[in-house]
């Protein structure tokens, strides 16, 4: 979908956080989407050595298991996305990656993923020149928005039990059941607007070395209870980042819970996140959005927050 845009006039980004690791980040002229995901879905087993998923209070969908084929909320996704024009994924997990082609199909956005994630878009149905596979290092030149891609790794779920070497293969037809959906590799991205680097990740954990001497204006780090199995994770990334000016808690809710229940025991988990912040990084400013709240950052770092 090619929509004539014009860069914020304060040269300002706002960024609009949807639960999970989903976000819409825009500088006005230019939409990226990361991770995408709205349809928050119950299911029941523990594949990729996930814990089945809690109902919250009051929630009487079904559990849907790994075998099933689920349909993405259209209508969720339609109220809050209209347009984008690149569409980032850290891994193919169904959480991250199921309702990707109904939104690539709809803006006409680049998709950038890995094999296994582009492989989904072709199975649904997204055009080839959408698809912009890559397989971690890649740093590429999009006009007035550049897109580098870190190579990087999965959660630690499970106490440090999770394993999945599943690659999504070519040749697949959509609808695709939930299991079909592996990791097949995981990525961060920075992502170089005309006034503000950031840096994005949509897993709790990551490698160092990948991320050393890399100076992003701003910093999205899961903050759930999975990163407390690796190593000093608040510190390391930041002290190697070189403290970037804003840090935002992403991935910190209970994602098979649905918009509007109870997210209280995670956002409080959430706040010892940053609090690890503030002793690493204490004049940075600090984001922990709710679902659907948008804010902005100006090109020196302020946050405003609507």
């Amino acid at each position: 979908m090619s929509v004539d845009r014009t860069y914020f006039e304060d040269g300002r980004i706002e960024l609009t956080h949807y639960g999970s690791a989903a976000w819409k980040i825009t500088d006005g002229k230019h939409t990226v989407l990361l991770d995408p995901y709205f349809t928050r879905l119950r299911y029941s087993g523990n594949r990729f050595g996930m814990l089945p998923a809690n109902a919250a209070p009051g929630d009487e969908r079904p559990a849907y298991s790994f075998d099933e084929i689920v349909p993405s909320d259209t209508e969720t996704i339609d109220r809050h996305i209209q347009e984008a024009t690149h569409v980032l994924l850290s891994h193919a997990h169904f959480n991250h990656c199921m309702d990707m082609p109904h939104i690539a199909k709809k803006t006409g956005a680049h998709v950038v993923g890995s094999y296994s994630a582009t492989n989904i878009a072709r199975a649904y149905g997204v055009a080839e020149p959408q698809l912009v596979p890559v397989r971690g290092g890649e740093d590429y030149d999009f006009g007035e928005l550049s897109i580098r891609v870190i190579p990087s790794l999965h959660s630690a779920l499970c106490d440090k039990c999770y394993f999945d070497a599943g690659i999504v293969p070519e040749g697949l037809r959509g609808p695709l059941p939930l299991k079909a959906f592996s990791e097949g590799g995981t990525f961060g991205y920075l992502v170089r607007f005309r006034h503000h680097e950031i840096l994005m990740f949509g897993s709790m954990n990551y490698i160092e070395r990948e991320v050393q001497g890399l100076t992003p204006s701003i910093v999205l780090v899961p903050s759930a209870r999975p990163r407390l199995q690796i190593f000093r994770y608040t510190e390391r990334l930041l002290r190697a980042t070189g403290l970037p000016k804003v840090v935002v808690a992403t991935h910190w809710d209970v994602q098979t819970f649905p918009y509007g229940a109870d997210q209280s025991s995670a956002l409080a988990h959430a706040e010892i996140f940053q609090e690890e912040v503030r002793r690493v990084a204490p004049a940075a400013a600090q984001v922990l959005p709710r679902h659907f709240e948008t804010f902005s950052v100006l090109p020196g770092g302020q946050v405003v927050r609507r």
